[in-house]
């Protein structure tokens, strides 16, 4: 992102963040103002932490101060969006954040940006759900209900298994199992291992969502 435009945005709405250790930098968020219908939100386009300093809260803390920045400038919502194959992502935005204030997730995009040749997405569709903060509302998990239904699973291969077929939609709550490793499926089942857990994980997340569900919280197990 060129550094005048990010001038332009802290002027003009946005905020530009940078985390540093001493006199280097090691993380960054990048946000701009947008339009969601009649009100204006802020929207998160980027958060990164250096490879060396990770899994240390400095993303964490990134989002933190930004949820405090967007508090003080009059924004009630924060907006972005997140690969649903990635578990940390999913840990992160709906555990982690989800704890500090409301954040779920209702749209799907499919291929949102278009072709991308990086290690993570070359060769598969860029799909993503649109998570949104909403950061004057308290907390929205719950314990998880007894008549949980499970959309997608896998099997001892790693590959997914749907489970959509007969399916209660008046179940209280449902889950979609997403693999513990997407570079381990594809070691273990090459590329097109990725691409059917693409493939399943966006079937499943759109039928939920076409029935009216929210993705509300990430769990491990």
């Amino acid at each position: 992102v060129p550094s005048a435009l990010m001038h332009v945005l802290t002027l003009r709405g946005g905020l530009v963040l940078g985390a540093y250790e001493t006199d280097r930098m090691v993380g960054m968020l990048l946000s701009l103002p947008a339009q969601d219908g009649d009100e204006w939100m802020l929207w998160s386009h980027m958060t990164g932490v250096h490879p060396q300093v990770q899994g240390r809260g400095i993303g964490l803390a990134l989002k933190r101060v930004q949820r405090e920045w967007a508090l003080a400038h009059g924004y009630r919502k924060i907006g972005w969006t997140v690969d649903p194959l990635q578990r940390g992502n999913a840990h992160f935005n709906f555990h982690l954040l989800g704890q500090d204030a409301a954040l779920c997730a209702k749209t799907y995009h499919v291929n949102f940006y278009g072709d991308m040749d990086d290690d993570i997405n070359r060769g598969i569709p860029s799909d993503r759900i649109e998570a949104q903060w909403l950061i004057d509302r308290p907390c929205l998990h719950e314990p998880l209900p007894d008549d949980m239904v499970t959309l997608l699973t896998a099997d001892e291969t790693l590959r997914p298994v749907p489970m959509l077929e007969h399916v209660n939609w008046d179940a209280s709550a449902f889950c979609v199992s997403l693999p513990r490793s997407v570079d381990a499926v594809r070691s273990a089942w090459s590329h097109a291992g990725v691409l059917a857990w693409r493939l399943a994980v966006r079937e499943a997340l759109q039928q939920a969502l076409a029935h009216g569900c929210s993705i509300m919280d990430f769990l491990s197990s």
